[in-house]
């Protein structure tokens, strides 16, 4: 059945912060590789954007952007709309006048497992928006599907809530479950990185040199000729 799930239950506020703290490579330490979303959704036009908030999810069924449409009406600021578009990119499922309304709505960021058409009115509206590529035409917006049900985004099961972390680099999704646990480690081991930078900058030290150099090339198992 298709449906719209109005109410969700958010993560705390303070803990969405903490996650905005935290080095994005300690997240991932943390969790299986089954919770990063396929390398092929990327920022729109490669932006340097850095986001993070709670899973709004949309599950398109079609070529259609109807419930593209529909999720504007349960959204609340600082969230991250995932659309769950199946992979297909000979059809838009996003563009410039969705991205428009999501400004106006103060939603974090839109992840699109499909592709987005208008990318230029796209960029300019300062949302950042993940997608696997772009296409100049949408489809219709008759074709029903859901909001806020589980989905597949990326090769990920997002559910409504979870936490998504996005950057350059890709897209992480943190089970809603899992998501206070998961902070404090991630937490100690970024104070612990952010003082070893410190310390190669004041040093001028290298990766080489703080891990154990030549010895600790060599306890790998390595053959060290000079």
């Amino acid at each position: 059945m298709h449906k719209v799930i109005a109410t969700i239950e958010r993560p705390p506020a303070s803990l969405i912060a903490r996650y905005k703290e935290v080095m994005r490579e300690v997240v991932t330490e943390n969790l299986p590789r089954s919770q990063l979303m396929d390398p092929a959704i990327k920022p729109l036009a490669l932006r340097d954007w850095s986001i993070v908030g709670p899973a709004v999810t949309v599950k398109i069924e079609t070529f259609d952007h109807l419930m593209s449409i529909a999720v504007l009406g349960v959204v609340k600021p600082g969230d991250v709309i995932v659309i769950a578009a199946n992979g297909h990119l000979n059809s838009a499922v996003w563009g410039g006048g969705l991205t428009l309304s999501a400004k106006h709505l103060g939603v974090e960021a839109v992840i699109v497992d499909g592709a987005v058409m208008d990318s230029r009115a796209i960029l300019s509206r300062e949302v950042p928006v993940w997608c696997r590529g772009s296409y100049p035409a949408h489809g219709t917006w008759e074709k029903p599907g859901s909001v806020n049900v589980p989905v597949a985004a990326g090769g990920v099961l997002v559910n409504p809530g979870d936490i998504i972390l996005g950057d350059l680099d890709g897209i992480i999704v943190v089970p809603k479950a899992d998501a206070e646990k998961i902070i404090i480690p991630c937490e100690e081991k970024t104070k612990l990185l952010l003082q070893r930078r410190k310390d190669m900058i004041a040093t001028k030290g290298t990766l080489y040199s703080t891990r154990g150099g030549k010895e600790f090339v060599k306890s790998k198992g390595v053959e060290w000729v000079e």
